[in-house]
């Protein structure tokens, strides 16, 4: 196929039309050029060059970028070419405020940037790397925008003057009729700019948002990449994943029968704790397990404590590796083969290893601890990638803080060499001790990203979302106590 490269210059700038023949790698290829030291907006100049275009894939890029990648016509023609994509950027995000503002959520931003100001380039990182795949958006940033002309059904909106969002109103027009819009990751630039708003900005700003204030907020729905090739083994340790469970059955059928069908890890035991569940429950809990070929035992206890009763039953066993498993979990893929073939190449330093966890409407729940001191009493306990689709790390992270024992693996005998759970914690944070234990222990704690599980989190608790004071004390001072875990915490001034 063929390309149409349009750009918007301030007087004449050839150079950079040889430039761009030079690097896209298309061999049909027309530069279309337009001076305009400010005579006219720039709606009106691509306007205009969407009628006088020769070709049906037009690039729309500002005339200050640097391509790192090479032939990256090519790459983007084959975007076009094995997909349904009417629109394409390197930046963008899946939700548009009712602001206008397209990267007020930092959660929902998507693409890697490069900009150069003043001697000094930098990376912006809006998310992790997604090599040659599409992710949908709502709108992507104006410094490099491809479109496929037979796909879009409105154009840019003259009414808007100057430089400013042209392109904003251009995406959320098309993606209302059902044009679908996408951030793309193996064309890399250099922006020679930062963007910056003025008094004109705001102006637009403010048009944009009255002529579309039946279509803001506006959204699009991210998906979520796994990794479904099976995971070949050495050796296959012995597993016993724990599930403490009181009533909501519903939760702990959806999270087994995940298992039996996600995983194909041979050699593990399901140990159910059910702390209260009513006699009608237990006897469903029962019946289950007579069905099922799943490997289940069933403890009954009468009362619920999350150090206590993990403990106690890891005392009860003797496999060589603990899952600790909320009864809201459900597997996305095959979690356990990925996080134990992680514990198998790093056995002699491992700490902890986690997973990637998604909320029910697809967002990160989970993709490893984040602990910042923003003062010596203002401890903060947070998710990486919390809220977000996209912001995590693909495969495996060494050297993490932690992650969170919804779906923890640690070996049984690091488990009970630091001394398990710390029990004098009320209701949680008793979790991120432990992962700070084993990093005073000198292990190494592991976030595996191509492991992936959904949460329904807290579903059996009252007290989702609080910290007990007590609790949030004793971390603190954990952490205060200890040197070296010290090290780790981010700081902040603010």
């Amino acid at each position: 196929m063929s390309l149409t490269l349009v750009y918007s210059t301030r007087q004449q700038n050839t150079a950079f039309s040889e430039y761009l023949k030079q690097t896209c790698g298309v061999e049909e290829v027309e530069i279309l050029q337009f001076i305009n030291p400010g005579h006219y907006s720039l709606s009106q100049i691509y306007n205009h060059a969407l009628t006088r275009a020769e070709y049906d894939l037009i690039v729309f890029v500002h005339d200050d970028v640097i391509f790192e990648t090479s032939r990256w016509g090519i790459c983007l023609i084959n975007h076009f070419t094995h997909s349904n994509f009417g629109i394409l950027g390197v930046a963008g995000t899946t939700h548009l405020s009712n602001t206008g503002i397209w990267w007020q959520d930092k959660t929902k931003m998507m693409g890697i940037i490069k900009h150069h100001q003043n001697g000094k380039t930098w990376t912006s990182r809006y998310c992790n790397d997604f090599g040659d795949k599409i992710l949908p958006a709502v709108c992507v940033d104006g410094v490099f925008i491809a479109v496929h002309r037979k796909r879009i059904h409105t154009v840019f909106n003259e009414s808007l003057p100057g430089f400013h969002f042209y392109d904003i109103d251009f995406c959320l027009t098309n993606h209302v009729v059902g044009v679908k819009i996408g951030v793309i990751f193996n064309i890399k630039l250099i922006h020679h700019s930062i963007g910056t708003t003025n008094e004109q900005w705001e102006n637009n700003r403010l048009r944009f948002i009255a002529s579309h204030a039946y279509h803001l907020p506006c959204h699009v729905k991210g998906e979520i990449f796994i990794d479904t090739f099976p995971i070949i083994l050495p050796r296959y340790p012995s597993v016993s994943i724990i599930i403490l469970h009181k009533s909501k059955n519903y939760l702990l059928f959806n999270c087994l029968l995940s298992i039996a069908e996600k995983s194909t890890y041979p050699n593990y035991e399901v140990i159910i704790v059910d702390t209260g569940s009513s006699i009608t429950e237990l006897a469903e809990i029962e019946a289950f397990i007579a069905i099922t070929l799943l490997k289940i035992k069933l403890i009954k206890t009468n009362y619920y404590h999350f150090a206590r009763s993990n403990n106690e039953t890891v005392a009860l066993i003797d496999s060589e590796l603990i899952l600790f498993c909320n009864n809201d979990i459900e597997l996305i893929n095959d979690a356990i083969s990925r996080m134990v073939q992680v514990y198998v190449e790093n056995s002699e330093n491992c700490g902890t290893i986690g997973c990637r966890l998604y909320f029910a409407d697809g967002t990160i729940q989970h993709a490893g601890i984040d602990i910042v001191l923003h003062s010596e009493q203002d401890l903060k306990i947070g998710h990486k990638g919390f809220l977000s689709y996209y912001q995590y790390i693909k495969d495996v992270e060494p050297n993490i803080l932690g992650s969170t024992a919804a779906f923890l693996l640690i070996e049984r005998n690091l488990f009970n060499k630091i001394g398990g759970f710390n029990p004098n914690y009320l209701d949680c944070l008793e979790d991120v001790e432990l992962n700070l234990a084993c990093i005073s222990d000198n292990k190494i704690n592991f976030f595996v990203g191509s492991a992936a599980c959904y949460h329904f989190e807290s579903q059996t608790r009252n007290t989702k979302g609080l910290i007990q004071a007590e609790d949030y004390q004793r971390l603190l001072q954990y952490i205060q106590s200890n040197s070296e875990i010290a090290k780790r915490v981010h700081y902040c001034n603010k």
